[in-house]
């Protein structure tokens, strides 16, 4: 099953983002853990937007 999550996070000053979860679940999988747990994913993003922090995946100095 695909469960997706789609929103828009308003800034001070009129800029917007969207924010996006994408999932796929295993069939026969508890739906209401799957919901919960985009939620969760969701409102971190949405956090995290909120704050001006990336959640982009940082590279490794080496």
């Amino acid at each position: 099953m695909v469960r997706n999550k789609v929103g828009v996070v308003p800034h001070p000053g009129g800029c917007r983002n969207a924010a996006t979860v994408f999932t796929r679940s295993r069939p026969g999988a508890d739906d209401t853990e799957t919901g919960r747990a985009v939620d969760a994913a969701a409102a971190c993003a949405f956090a995290a937007l909120r704050a001006g922090v990336s959640t982009a995946r940082r590279p490794v100095a080496g």
